[in-house]
């Protein structure tokens, strides 16, 4: 008897889908590895290893606190050591907590409760102790930020080239306002961005049917300069992407030089777009862009003098049901700022999930292109953690999703106002301008 050739059909088409999907896999994990050729990453930063007993020494066990938090940070050997973290009474130590970074969190403490906390490493080379007592207030309410006004033009470079995209807008030392951020000239080339345009007013922002004036571009320094972000103590520091963190340094705010000793390679693949934020006296955080594993988060690296940072958590982690875990990180953009002694994370929701979005992004093709102007924004009780995403409908910490692309978030004359920018051939709102618009907070 003649075998029915109808019977072989299902196994053919069966071997084709098997196949395609296999071609699919194989794909997304050659783009993956490729995109991650030049991102080398290291934990400690900007620590030498050989630096760290000593470092240990001189800095010591830090605190930060607020309403219903209590932080400790310190410098960690995480190859080498775990740490254990204890509170102190009358009765001896008692066991909170085990990690292998510099950064331990107490939630829910207990309003106005005095704390003596310990921390031990695993060898016994590290062991220090503070006093702490809780803030004797509990975390205020959750605001919503809307966008409460029309988009006008802030700044759109001519001179020096065609274009804004992710941004810095800060105060010199004089007073005047300025802003610095990605430029080419072009439509939106990223291989060919490679300073900064630069631009500067006195009111922000400048009055109706004004813009910033444009100055002469910064950090120029022979390689990529992405998403700069300007934080003031005993001078300036531009810190910018990507692959690594680079820094500028400016006395005054207007004339910056490059500081290659304050350069440090990051933790996660895909670091870009930092941000800086202080948390307390001699303490500050930085916010990065990253991708751990497949999907996408908002890294946290600790800094007590603002010159060395190691890396201490993700500040926000993505999980399954994350609608984007791009092979390019899809959390673009982190900007962390305080309302009402709350904290908020914004980050700009873009890069797709798959392997054909780098693709597309070479080829100036942006499906959808609304998506570009998704900005999330997420809420916390405390600046180290905002929680694990798993999508808008799940819940977590998320309060709004606001249509802006990289956007800054600037206090002025008593108002809070929101900025948008981005590539000519990709932005919906902007035309290669960075735009402003007003931001009010609403009691959720």
């Amino acid at each position: 008897m003649k075998p029915v050739r109808g019977r072989a059909y299902p196994k053919i088409l069966l071997s084709v889908v098997v196949g395609i999907i296999a071609l699919l896999f194989v794909l997304e994990i050659v783009v993956r590895m490729i995109i991650d050729l030049p991102a080398k990453t290291d934990f400690y930063s900007s620590i030498p290893r050989e630096s760290v007993p000593a470092l240990q020494r001189e800095i010591g066990l830090k605190s930060a606190s607020g309403p219903g938090w209590i932080h400790l940070g310190w410098i960690a050997h995480p190859e080498r050591d775990m740490y254990y973290v204890y509170r102190t009474d009358a009765n001896g130590d008692t066991l909170l907590g085990v990690t292998r970074y510099g950064s331990y969190l107490m939630e829910d403490v207990e309003p106005g409760s005095l704390y003596r906390l310990r921390v031990r490493s695993e060898n016994g080379a590290f062991d220090a102790r503070t006093d702490v007592r809780a803030e004797n207030l509990r975390p205020g309410p959750v605001y919503k930020p809307r966008i409460s006004s029309s988009w006008r033009p802030l700044f759109r470079p001519a001179r020096y080239g065609d274009y804004v995209n992710d941004h810095a807008i800060f105060r010199d030392r004089e007073g005047v306002w300025r802003l610095a951020g990605i430029t080419a000239f072009g439509e939106g080339d990223y291989s060919k961005e490679k300073y900064f345009a630069h631009a500067s007013s006195n009111r922000f922002p400048p009055p109706e049917g004004e813009t910033m004036r444009e100055e002469a571009p910064v950090a120029d320094y022979g390689h990529l300069a992405w998403a700069p972000h300007v934080v003031r103590h005993d001078r300036f520091y531009m810190w910018y992407s990507p692959h690594r963190a680079y820094c500028a340094v400016s006395d005054d705010g207007r004339t910056w030089k490059d500081e290659p000793g304050l350069s440090f390679l990051p933790r996660n693949p895909q670091f870009r777009d930092p941000m800086v934020l202080r948390v307390a006296d001699g303490q500050w955080l930085m916010y990065a862009t990253a991708r751990d594993g497949y999907y996408s988060s908002v890294d946290v690296y600790q800094s007590f003098d603002l010159r060395r940072w190691q890396y201490i958590r993700p500040a926000l982690s993505m999980a399954y049901g994350a609608e984007l875990a791009g092979a390019q990180a899809s959390t673009e953009s982190p900007f962390v700022m305080n309302y009402r002694g709350r904290y908020y994370l914004s980050f700009s929701y873009n890069n797709g999930s798959f392997f054909w979005n780098p693709i597309m992004l070479t080829l100036k093709i942006w499906p959808g292109k609304e998506s570009y102007n998704d900005t999330l924004v997420m809420q916390s009780a405390n600046p180290y953690s905002f929680g694990v995403y798993r999508g808008l409908k799940r819940p977590s910490s998320l309060v709004a999703k606001l249509r802006a692309h990289a956007p800054e978030y600037v206090q002025a004359g008593g108002k809070w106002y929101i900025t948008s920018a981005g590539w000519p051939w990709a932005a919906t709102i902007t035309s290669g301008e960075a735009a402003v618009a007003e931001l009010e907070w609403l009691e959720r």
